[in-house]
């Protein structure tokens, strides 16, 4: 049963780590493209006050404001969870890549040094992101399709659970099965597919 779970987290590991390779380079073109469409885009979108508002924060109109607002979230995620991307790859080289004492030493090190220095970037810009997403999206809905909202949710629920494990604001025993969620890949692997399929639909 332990030896099936261990091969669970390695196809969750790898596929994440292909997902994102792939997310992050589309993220931006599908949202460039998703707001450079003809007035039928625009006959889709509910609210058209966000024309104004946009801009007025970026100064190139609706169109212009989604596509920043979407390259900030999208380059902002990748900057801020490097730290957890290094730190997963770097546990699954030891684990399942035959190294040497030397070598799995210095990737210790490695890591160990990584998580001192990044990690506090993880905890204190998330949930800046996640309000930035937020906004990203109240400002380019479509009704065309709900999965981005979903991938809103599950960013939500990382980081909430990223916020409860941080200050431990619930008992122990509650405080170790949400550290397994808020640890386990599926969630962003989710987040990864929802946010990719969601803006290609609406596309």
């Amino acid at each position: 049963m332990e030896e099936k779970g261990k091969r669970l987290k390695v196809i969750g590991f790898f596929l994440f780590t292909l997902l994102l390779s792939t997310y992050l380079p589309a993220m931006p073109r599908c949202t460039a493209d998703d707001h450079k469409g003809s007035k039928k885009y625009y006959q889709r979108h509910d609210d058209r006050k966000g024309d104004d508002l946009t801009g007025g924060l970026f100064g190139h109109g609706h169109d212009e404001g989604n596509e920043t607002t979407g390259q900030i979230v999208a380059w902002s995620l990748a900057a801020v969870n490097l730290t957890v991307a290094l730190s997963l790859l770097i546990r699954g080289m030891k684990r399942f890549v035959p190294l040497g004492t030397g070598a799995r030493n210095y990737l210790t090190k490695f890591n160990s040094s990584q998580k001192r220095y990044l990690m506090r970037f993880h905890y204190l810009l998330n949930p800046f992101i996640l309000l930035l997403a937020v906004a990203h999206w109240s400002l380019s809905r479509c009704s065309s399709t709900a999965l981005p909202e979903w991938g809103l949710v599950t960013m939500g629920a990382i980081v909430a659970s990223g916020i409860i494990v941080k200050f431990k604001l619930c008992p122990k025993i509650s405080l170790r099965n949400i550290y397994k969620l808020h640890t386990h890949p599926v969630l962003p692997l989710l987040l990864i597919l929802l946010l990719v399929i969601g803006h290609f639909s609406i596309d």
